[in-house]
């Protein structure tokens, strides 16, 4: 995997989506670790189809990964990645709790959500993008938590392109650790951050919302949910609404 010195971040004013420039980048031959930064998204997405607000003064950064483990194995990229831009965030946010969302939301404890990570496959390779809020954002009506920026939070916030590279080299790092690693370490690491242990959740895997508690997340991240007929449900894709105070 290359070094993070050789990952490249390309600004770009106006695009559908940052992860749609790589997308045709990659179809060109692009290497591991093109990236591009998107000043304004005119399509920006979520998990499953999910619009995502782009309003101005946010990071919207997607990168090319090549990975060199097999398939079944890239389900952890997405963990390593929230982990990744978690430390981003929490750096520059010292003095507020910066906790993870199955399966890869980031959240300001007791706030609301601050950044969204989509993973989609591209051929043999994957393109990692995210969105942080950086400047005050106007709330999305119809929203399924509350919206946050780090400008809410601190007076001197980064700009995109600083958050981009401070991220790109954490995320090239991790990626690299996974790699040679495994998932039990960035499992352990995920579950310390976790903003639901033991809370009430709803989740919809697509087959209808089932009500319980998250109970543990799985060797193969998978979230497992104890649902209130006492079944453990193993959930690998799903909409999940967390309940109470996060």
């Amino acid at each position: 995997m290359k070094h993070a010195a050789h990952w490249s971040i390309t600004p770009v004013k106006r695009a559908s989506s940052s992860s749609d420039l790589v997308r045709d980048a990659a179809r060109k031959g692009a290497d591991q670790g093109v990236g591009f930064l998107v000043e304004e998204q005119t399509a920006g997405r979520g998990r499953r189809g999910a619009h995502w607000a782009s309003q101005k003064g946010g990071m919207y950064y997607s990168v090319l990964l090549c990975p060199t483990i097999p398939s079944r194995l890239w389900f952890g990229f997405s963990f390593v990645a929230s982990l990744a831009i978690r430390d981003v965030i929490a750096a520059r946010l010292p003095d507020y709790d910066i906790a993870l969302k199955w399966p890869n939301d980031v959240f300001v404890r007791g706030e609301g959500k601050i950044c969204g990570i989509l993973i989609e496959a591209s051929g043999n390779d994957l393109i990692i993008g995210t969105g942080v809020n950086i400047a005050p954002i106007i709330s999305v009506e119809g929203a399924k938590q509350p919206a946050v920026a780090m400008a809410d939070f601190n007076a001197r916030t980064p700009s995109p392109l600083e958050l981009a590279e401070a991220y790109k080299k954490e995320l090239a790092r991790r990626c690299y650790q996974y790699q040679e690693n495994g998932f039990a370490p960035v499992r352990q690491e995920w579950l310390t951050h976790c903003l639901h242990l033991d809370a009430p959740m709803v989740v919809d895997p697509g087959k209808g919302p089932i009500k319980g508690v998250f109970h543990d997340l799985g060797e193969d991240g998978t979230l497992h949910l104890l649902a209130d007929d006492g079944q453990m449900h193993h959930i690998s894709t799903g909409d999940v609404a967390l309940l109470g105070a996060v």
